[in-house]
């Protein structure tokens, strides 16, 4: 088995994240068909503008520069359109991960809280071999940490192995990983990837959430385990915060479960659209280098 899909133990050392530093240098890159295409205006270019090198054009928000509007294509489309600039972008990354009590389980090659750690460990490397600069915030038990100037990738690879800790499981988070961070307010033209299982959020949290959407090109990355809702029916131990139990799994209870969660998620997927962040849900199944070459072919990585 993959030991990269499949690590003996859902609780990783540091030795796990520094050999994510391979993978992430052979990740490729993106499909050049995929990286040209233009979707709402959007494009990269050589051309030059203010001094800049120009790297796409997209529908115009109320932060952009009226001098950066692009007239031609406005008259074109009848929507305003602005130029975004190498300078005003200059490869800036911010990644957030969010871990549920509930991540720290999962049927199959290892937890869901791994799975995303070690996602956020292939992307951390990668914007290191790239020179890109990288700000996080990992919220997970009781413990959150954030840096909004990486001064080494060794710190941020620690919290990833102690975000891998079962014993996290105790506590659940007491607020999102985008919310009421420093980092978050002062977010402008990034590229933003979050990592999370979490699918509702207080009204106080969606706000935050629209307005690092509204300044920034956001990347939802939820991973789940689709055979957690095929267990055959019988009895089976659970352990989390409160201790173990026992619990009845029916035909019935997995299908309700199975129903409960698609819905669920469907109603997650349209709501982050309507501030337009793209939503992608990944099996348990998928390896972390693949889910990365996703990103990477939507434009998140380089």
């Amino acid at each position: 088995m993959n030991p990269l899909l499949s690590p003996d133990s859902p609780e990783l050392a540091e030795t796990d994240f520094a050999l994510l530093a391979h993978y992430a240098k052979h990740l490729g890159r993106a499909n050049k068909a995929t990286r040209f295409t233009l979707k709402n205006g959007e494009r990269r270019s050589n051309q030059k503008g203010h001094g800049m090198e120009m790297l796409e054009l997209r529908q115009y928000q109320p932060s952009d520069d009226l001098r950066h509007i692009d007239w031609r294509v406005t008259a074109r489309t009848g929507h305003a359109h602005t130029r975004v600039y190498s300078q005003e972008n200059d490869h800036q990354r911010l990644l957030f991960l969010g871990l549920s009590q509930t991540a720290y389980f999962s049927t199959r090659h290892t937890f869901i809280s791994t799975r995303l750690s070690q996602l956020a460990g292939i992307i951390a490397w990668r914007s290191e071999q790239q020179g890109d600069k990288l700000s996080y915030r990992f919220v997970f038990g009781n413990e959150s940490h954030e840096q909004n100037n990486k001064q080494s990738i060794h710190q941020l690879l620690s919290h990833l192995t102690t975000a891998t800790q079962v014993k996290n499981r105790q506590h659940e988070p007491s607020t999102a990983c985008w919310h009421r961070s420093a980092i978050t307010n002062k977010a402008h033209n990034r590229d933003v990837i979050i990592l999370t299982d979490k699918q509702s959020w207080s009204e106080q949290e969606q706000l935050s959430l629209w307005q690092l959407a509204k300044h920034n090109r956001v990347h939802w990355v939820q991973v789940f385990d689709y055979h957690a809702f095929e267990l055959p029916p019988g009895e089976y131990r659970f352990a989390d915060a409160n201790g173990s139990k026992t619990l009845q799994v029916t035909k019935k209870s997995t299908e309700q479960a199975k129903k409960d969660f698609f819905e669920d998620n469907a109603r997650l997927r349209k709501k982050l659209a309507t501030i337009g962040i793209h939503h992608q849900l990944f099996d348990i199944n998928e390896s972390p280098e693949k889910i990365a070459k996703y990103l990477l072919d939507q434009g998140a990585l380089r």
